[in-house]
């Protein structure tokens, strides 16, 4: 039976790709559905940002798609433009060896000609979310759940959706009744953090692979030819040309490092770079972001579990080896939509 008409069935907190899939398939399946996002993003950390008039892709660098419901999603988003075609593997460097390039094999990576955030865009029309609203409280209220927000306002449904980084959960979920086995396993999990460098050369001639790994080395994982994943729609021609580098540091440097003056994380990034791309050290212009849940390192292994009676929990630290990056969040989401479903179905409200 559905909630009043003021009421919402569903809640979920969060609109990364986990959070509004799931809001997706619950109102498929003819529920009432908020989102409530802190931030003015969609997408989560598929970010892009405009620097310099240029868009650059500062958080997920691409996807794969290897789960039939995923590809069937990604074979939609081609055919409407929304992502293309990438790389098929990538190329590493390392001190001792130098270039490696990827064997036969290889998954193919997709990308967006417009940036990663027309993920979240894609993925939102349609629903009903809120934006620059932050949860700071969940509490069972009867049968349903009450979310607290910082201006003040609450929020109510029967059923709930909690997509927030896991630390971050379970500080929302301070009052909820948890067994002890489920907070224990749920604080377990463990991410690895990011600082990423965005980097802008006008006058360069951009590198002719699209992003090369550094697996040796201390302080630097990833450089991104983030201009390569705009060629397909010309964008790079219409900007001017030149090039534009995403650097990734390694979790190791980024915990080392998180709490320093940007300005010199942004230095010792560069510098590193310049091992494999000579003019990294000179850009025209730089920006950064740190993120502190960057990638799952060690998951939970159900895909979306029902924590207490009407509250699931999503993400990409969820699923266990299927869990991690944006085809992870995507089939949590699903999850976290049929718990929900079936538990209704279970209780003979659906």
């Amino acid at each position: 039976m559905r909630p009043p008409a003021d009421e919402r069935d569903a809640l979920v907190i969060g609109a990364g790709i986990a959070g509004l899939v799931a809001a997706r398939e619950l109102q498929r399946a003819g529920l009432a559905v908020e989102v409530v996002e802190k931030s003015r993003g969609l997408g989560g950390r598929a970010a892009t940002r405009t620097v310099e008039g240029q868009r650059v892709d500062h958080g997920a660098q691409f996807f794969t798609a290897r789960d039939a419901r995923f590809r069937r999603e990604v074979d939609a988003w081609l055919a409407d433009g929304v992502a293309r075609a990438w790389a098929t593997g990538l190329p590493t460097w390392t001190a001792d060896g130098g270039w490696s390039h990827a064997g036969a094999g290889a998954h193919l990576r997709y990308a967006c000609p417009d940036g990663m955030n027309a993920i979240g865009k894609r993925l939102a029309e349609g629903l009903t979310v809120t934006r620059r609203t932050r949860v700071t409280e969940i509490r069972r209220e009867g049968d349903g759940w009450r979310a607290t927000a910082d201006d003040g306002t609450e929020r109510r449904a029967p059923r709930l959706v909690v997509t927030a980084p896991v630390p971050q959960a379970l500080e929302l979920l301070r009052a909820v009744d948890l067994s002890g086995e489920t907070r224990d396993a749920l604080a377990a999990i463990a991410y690895a953090p990011c600082f990423a460098v965005m980097a802008g050369y006008p006058d360069a001639q951009a590198p002719a692979w699209p992003g090369v790994r550094l697996p040796d080395h201390p302080d630097l994982a990833w450089i991104a030819n983030d201009g390569s994943r705009r060629a397909a729609t010309g964008a790079r021609a219409a900007a001017g040309g030149g090039a534009v580098l995403v650097l990734h540091a390694t979790p190791a440097f980024t915990r080392r490092r998180y709490d320093d003056p940007p300005a010199d994380v942004r230095r010792d990034l560069l510098r590193a770079a310049a091992a494999v791309v000579p003019w990294a050290e000179r850009p025209a212009w730089v920006d950064h972001q740190r993120w502190r849940y960057a990638l799952p390192e060690r998951t939970y292994h159900a895909a979306a579990p029902m924590v207490a009676d009407g509250l699931v929990l999503a993400g990409d630290a969820f699923g266990g080896d299927a869990g991690g990056r944006i085809e992870g969040a995507y089939l949590s989401g699903l999850a976290a939509a049929a718990e929900l479903i079936d538990g209704d179905r279970r209780a003979g409200t659906g």
